[in-house]
């Protein structure tokens, strides 16, 4: 039985100690391996949805996997601060690990694509760091999403979001809903309704955590009008198609939010042309994680998965904090997640090369094998030192279906 020492740098009493763990080599948590068939099914997912966004004129960006915290900071929220994975460089300067791509495409179009004629259209696949505390959540995801730099209008809004829909229907999730909000209708109905701002800060974590009762009590109990208290009391349960919005209309006058309700029901309109109208769920309490997002929000689910599989929105000004005053949106796909919404299906078999090549000769074998990969074959040649015999099995036993022998 093979032993592994496994180093678990715990204080103890003041000392290192070294605890030995057997048959088993431990890994942090949020972090896993792909082995062939997953690694291969992840990669052609990736392929295709680079691919599809580029046929809407999107280009492919690479950003660094770690920046200075000191740039990157402005921009994010409380909320993103507490899920940054820091280090410190030879210098002796704060790093981070990029805990999405919509900040790091933010930096680097304000500080070096200021001047390119708008819009900009950028997709990207990316590993992505956060330092989640929730069981169960992964602390490196993968993620593929698109940016759209430079255009204010709801046609944006919709393009986007159809291109989230399109995605999902190329990754194999056909039994989709794309749930769809606007920040400033919730956020105007309740500065509107007379709320101070620690109730609103309140009333929107109730709504982000899903909790219907806490968002009860505190409308409740509040000091606002009793008018005011029957129109927010009602809101999470307003959701469904264009028609929705017109009950809502009458029960808010903020500005702010009527603004929210004309916008919906613009990029609606512009769905429903795209050919996604039945896909398309309006929710007025739907709240991103994020803090930067400033107008339209979406997420995207399927049936029997407790999460999003997507998710985005527009942030007008994120761009702004790098000094560059400038309308954008996107999403993400959540690779793994889709992966595993679809896990059902069966695994790819093993990759297996076309042709096992074996043989005392080994220049003449590796002469062999390049001819063979010049015509478009996928060739393995013999390196295990095996007897021929016991190599020729090995190869028969994977199913490889030509074997060369080179005397």
């Amino acid at each position: 039985m093979v032993s592994y020492m496994v180093w678990n740098w715990k204080r103890h009493e003041g000392r290192l100690s070294v605890m030995e763990n057997s048959g088993m080599v431990l890994m942090p948590g949020g972090v896993r391996d792909m082995l062939p068939a997953e690694a291969r099914r992840k990669r052609e997912l990736e392929g295709r949805l680079l691919t599809l966004f580029e046929s809407y004129g999107y280009q492919e960006v690479v950003t660094p996997t770690f920046e200075f915290y000191e740039v990157l900071e402005p921009a994010l929220d409380r909320g993103m601060h507490e899920q940054l994975y820091r280090f410190i460089d030879d210098r002796g300067r704060i790093m981070v690990l990029r805990p999405d791509m919509t900040t790091p495409i933010a930096r680097f179009v304000s500080t070096r694509l200021r001047d390119r004629a708008l819009p900009m259209r950028f997709c990207y696949v990316a590993n992505i760091f956060r330092r989640e505390n929730h069981a169960g959540r992964q602390r490196e995801f993968y993620q593929a999403g698109v940016e759209l730099l430079g255009a204010a209008g709801a046609e944006a809004d919709a393009e986007v979001i159809s291109l989230a829909c399109e995605a999902l229907r190329l990754a194999g999730v056909e039994n989709f809903q794309i749930t769809v909000g606007h920040v400033e209708v919730l956020g105007g109905a309740l500065t509107g309704a007379g709320l101070a701002e620690t109730e609103r800060d309140k009333a929107r974590l109730a709504l982000s955590n899903k909790d219907f009762v806490t968002w009860q009590n505190l409308i409740a109990t509040s000091r606002i009008s009793r008018e005011h208290k029957e129109a927010l009391g009602g809101l999470p349960y307003l959701h469904g198609g264009i028609e929705m919005l017109s009950r809502i209309e009458g029960l808010i006058s903020h500005p702010g939010a009527q603004e929210g309700v004309v916008r919906l029901r613009k990029v609606w309109e512009i769905l429903a042309s795209y050919g996604f109208r039945d896909q398309v769920c309006i929710d007025l309490t739907l709240l991103r994680g994020l803090g930067y997002y400033t107008g339209i929000v979406f997420e995207g689910y399927t049936p029997g998965v407790g999460y999003p599989l997507c998710g985005g929105g527009r942030y007008d000004g994120l761009l702004a904090k790098f000094g560059f005053d400038c309308p954008a949106t996107g999403f993400a796909l959540g690779i793994e997640r889709i992966m595993a919404a679809l896990e059902k299906e069966e695994l790819p078999a093993e990759q297996v090369p076309d042709y096992y090549i074996t043989g005392s000769d080994h220049m003449e074998v590796i002469r062999r094998a390049r001819a063979l990969r010049e015509t478009g074959c996928s060739v393995e040649i013999d390196v295990s030192g095996l007897p021929r015999e016991k190599a020729i099995a090995c190869a028969s036993r994977r199913g490889i279906p030509h074997i060369l022998v080179v005397e």
